[in-house]
């Protein structure tokens, strides 16, 4: 999550008050704490400001942004719906062939220019003139159908001419990016094996390290550890034999939070 600010031009300057988060929570819970975070900075639901979410179209994301967010402009990561273009063309022409590549330079064409109907419209015709009977023809279609409704189904959250005159992002390689710090390179290195509940242990611990917030957070234990020591009188050990359950809301509602680590 990060904030832009409107610069004197009108364009938007940024990121600013970057913070990355990560869990092994069911998505709900980054949902909990994406609104957290924003409310904190100001982009409640009453506010009024420009909220952007960038997805890769899930189902189930798309639903959550409607119930957290329901005024946020929600974008479909550009990269993922022309990586759905090339899987189309590899399935009706030669790989490598030029005919592949002009197919496809021609659709993103039409998606960066804002025309993302036309390609439905290219595809429906593609279903129109394919046989359904003939070597491979099942499998085309079964690509085509799924494309194209993918596509359909999604207009209103891929017009990127209108994002980009805006200045607003358009894919999420930032996100990717801090997936591949955050977690790759800690977490998915040779010999390594993991569960779910001990891992998230020691990714929250990397997100506060990263977010620059580790001194506050020893100090947050600190304090929370010594209060409840003083509260019942008797002394709790930080580490645990067992782990604990993945979280299923955001971090302000859990009680107790520095003694379960």
């Amino acid at each position: 999550m990060y904030t832009l600010r409107r610069a004197t031009d009108g364009s938007l300057e940024g990121p600013i008050n970057k913070q990355v988060y990560a869990s092994y929570a069911p998505k709900r819970h980054a949902f909990e704490v994406a609104l957290r975070e924003a409310e904190k900075r100001g982009f409640s639901k009453e506010s009024g400001k420009l909220i952007q979410i960038v997805t890769d179209g899930d189902n189930d994301l798309a639903r959550f942004v409607e119930e957290y967010f329901p005024g946020a402009i929600h974008t479909i990561d550009v990269f993922h719906v022309v990586e759905y273009l090339w899987e189309v063309a590899g399935a009706l022409y030669k790989e490598g062939s030029d005919q592949l590549i002009r197919w496809v330079e021609s659709q993103k064409e039409a998606l960066y220019d804002g025309r993302a109907q036309d390609i439905v419209d290219e595809l429906q015709r593609l279903l129109n003139v394919l046989p359904a009977k003939g070597p491979g023809n099942k499998h085309k279609r079964k690509c085509l159908e799924k494309v194209k409704n993918y596509i359909a189904k999604r207009l209103d959250k891929i017009n990127y001419k209108e994002l980009r005159d805006q200045d607003l992002e358009i894919s999420s390689g930032a996100v990717e990016g801090a997936v591949k710090h955050v977690i790759a390179s800690r977490f998915d290195n040779g010999g390594m094996r993991w569960i779910k509940e001990r891992a998230e242990a020691l990714l929250q611990l990397r997100c506060i390290e990263i977010n620059g917030d580790w001194d506050d957070f020893i100090l947050y234990v600190h304090d929370k550890m010594r209060e409840k020591m003083l509260s019942d009188k008797k002394l709790y050990p930080l580490k645990s034999r067992d782990p604990a359950p993945l979280p299923t809301i955001a971090f302000n509602k859990i009680s107790n939070v520095g003694g379960k680590r």
